[in-house]
């Protein structure tokens, strides 16, 4: 293992305590919550083998269906994120981007915001589709799943304009 491992192993392990911890407390309503463990997501180097990331991040969203007990909606939502990843990242980036690693600071703002914007759709589509209780509330779902796209897009690319170094 080298150093950026276990940079990754304690955002396993962090993000989701802050999740809970912190971010629950920005809640707008029933699920209006920000989901800013996606961060794990969005960074996980793309050089990686993908079969890997993808258990990582099903046992990633384990992790925080546990601590949230939401029934394997983060788990499903988060590895079907992980499995669109490579193609977002060729929509976003092209195919000259292959698996060079997504980085804050390397990355146009631009482009890491529209990345960003892909993988918080994909992710709030399966989260807000498979958790709900009746096809009967379609209406609640759309609404859910666009404010709740917009406030969890929000946090993250504040989060990011924050960490980001001017060069």
């Amino acid at each position: 293992m080298n150093s950026k491992s276990y940079a990754f192993i304690a955002y396993f392990l962090l993000l989701p305590g802050l999740q809970v911890l912190v971010f629950n407390q920005f809640d707008l309503g029933t699920q209006l919550v920000p989901h800013v463990y996606l961060l794990f997501l969005i960074f996980y180097p793309s050089n990686a083998e993908q079969t890997i990331f993808l258990v990582v991040a099903f046992f990633f969203g384990l992790y925080i269906d546990i601590l949230h007990s939401t029934m394997g909606l983060h788990a499903a939502a988060c590895l079907t994120a992980a499995f669109l990843r490579p193609t977002i990242t060729t929509s976003v980036f092209g195919k000259n981007h292959g698996y060079v690693s997504i980085r804050l600071n390397q990355t146009p703002f631009v482009a890491l915001s529209a990345y960003t914007l892909n993988l918080v759709l994909v992710h709030h589509l399966i989260y807000y589709v498979i958790g709900v209780s009746s096809w009967a509330q379609w209406l609640s779902i759309i609404k859910q799943f666009i404010f709740g796209s917009l406030y969890s897009l929000l946090f993250l690319i504040a989060i990011m304009f924050l960490f980001r170094t001017k060069k």
